[in-house]
């Protein structure tokens, strides 16, 4: 099969190859793709980043010849911990947090220095009131799923891209809980539909309607604003 290059800033992954379809995901910067089948204006990839399917632009990438590919895979991955301005001889773009700024040197961009990682909370609460959009990973619209996969890139910790994958990930915690788990929510452990990052003092950021911190307990996460239980929690997991 072929290989691509997300050489924009971000790109909207479509469940069909069709502009008014629902967006499901987004590619960032730097990422390469797996070209399954090219219809039209619309090619049908998967992420080699985490895998995940679906349509995007024939517009919105830079296809790559085998020895291409084998270049860019060769390097070390390094992700953006917070968003940077790239240029080249002629654009300048700003690319979100989490792309991959280890392949900028081979679409010819210089950037910034990328800041150092301290916490993972503090990555998380910089996407602080960043609105609810669904199959977005950006602070610009951000789903639940998407804020816990691009705050973990930035160490370099690949999730997949869905809560019910996640949840399958790590080591189940059963009490003292830390900063860094990942809390997950649903009917039952088999449906789970949300996810959030824990932190300290009985907190959780997560994104419902916005990016925020809600406090969460064996019951789930309690909403001060709408005074209830809005998310029931199913399992804990510690990934790192």
């Amino acid at each position: 099969m072929k290989s691509g290059i997300i050489n924009l800033n971000v790109v909207p992954v479509r469940k069909k190859d069709n502009a008014k379809s629902e967006m499901i995901s987004q590619l960032f910067f730097g990422e390469t793709i797996t070209i399954i089948k090219i219809i039209n204006k619309w090619s049908f990839v998967k992420c080699n980043i985490d895998n995940y399917e679906g349509w995007i632009r024939n517009l919105h990438y830079k296809k790559l010849s085998n020895v291409e590919y084998l270049e860019i895979s060769n390097k070390k991955n390094i992700f953006s911990s917070t968003e940077l301005k790239i240029k080249d001889i002629i654009n300048e773009i700003v690319i979100p947090t989490g792309s991959l700024i280890s392949s900028a040197k081979f679409l010819n961009y210089e950037h910034e220095e990328n800041q150092n990682v301290i916490s993972i909370s503090k990555i998380a609460k910089s996407f602080l009131n960043s609105p609810y959009l669904w199959g977005g990973k950006t602070k610009f619209g951000i789903d639940c799923s998407g804020l816990v996969q691009s705050v973990f890139k930035t160490f370099n910790i690949i999730l997949p891209r869905d809560a019910k994958d996640q949840s399958k990930k790590g080591i189940e915690i059963i009490n003292e809980f830390k900063n860094g788990d990942l809390a997950f929510f649903g009917d039952n452990k088999e449906k789970i539909s949300h996810v959030g990052i824990i932190l300290k003092n009985e907190k959780i950021i997560h994104a419902y309607g916005k990016v925020r911190i809600d406090s969460i307990s064996d019951k789930g996460i309690y909403n001060s604003e709408e005074n209830k239980i809005t998310h029931c929690l199913q399992t804990i997991k510690r990934i790192i």
